[in-house]
């Protein structure tokens, strides 16, 4: 990649203005230990607040975000099996190469 690409000299001023913070080498890290803190405040405030239960599982301290996490990694890896089934093969649409040389040939 250009030096001019990395830069970030030929983006549009808005696009710059509003996303060029992603650009910079600490925003994963602040991000990940952000939502650390967020979770772990959470958690905390979990023990603090009554809440009226209907069922005894929601007693559990962090319940609700264990059930969160549950369902969303029951939902990324349930895309495995159905990505394995609705993908089509790499020769679906036939070689490219064999195509092109029929309509070579059709043209002479």
């Amino acid at each position: 990649m250009s030096d001019q690409v990395r830069s970030g000299d030929d983006q549009h001023p808005i696009s710059q203005a509003l996303f060029g913070w992603v650009s910079h080498p600490m925003t994963g890290r602040i991000i990940f230990w952000g939502l650390a803190g967020l979770s772990l405040l959470l958690l905390l405030a979990d023990l603090v607040v009554h809440r009226h239960t209907k069922v005894d599982i929601e007693k559990i301290t962090g319940a609700y975000g264990l059930y969160g996490f549950l369902a969303f990694g029951f939902v990324v890896l349930m895309g495995w099996p159905l990505g394995t089934l609705l993908r089509r093969g790499e020769n679906f649409y036939g070689d490219q190469d064999e195509a092109d040389d029929q309509d070579g040939e059709a043209a002479e």
